[in-house]
């Protein structure tokens, strides 16, 4: 299921809490961590995905995607999903598509 695509900063930030800023409808959303999430990027630009307790303060932990390359999550609880462009990055307007996997 299709939930929404977000615009990405180059800081750290709460995947959860820009999908309920960003997407119409979604202003409760909240990862299940029953359900396993397809995140991918619009454009040819790198976004680091880290799934920690705290925000991170190193700008190069977590995994790294490039383009359209997909990631998969099933984020524990617990743990937030955080997001940023890569260093270096300066696109018009990164966008995160996040859906899930395997639901109706």
């Amino acid at each position: 299921m299709y939930i929404g695509k977000v615009e990405v900063t180059n800081e750290w930030q709460k995947l959860d809490a820009l999908i309920q800023a960003q997407v119409d409808g979604q202003s409760a959303f909240t990862f299940d961590s029953a359900v396993t999430y397809q995140i991918q990027g619009e454009g040819n630009y790198g976004i680091r995905l880290c799934e920690v307790a705290d925000a991170p303060t190193d700008p190069k932990v977590g995994l790294r995607i490039r383009g359209v390359q997909p990631a998969h999550f099933k984020v524990d609880s617990g743990y937030d999903l955080y997001v940023k462009v890569e260093d270096g990055e300066n696109p018009a307007r990164p966008l995160l598509h996040i859906s899930t996997i395997g639901e109706e």
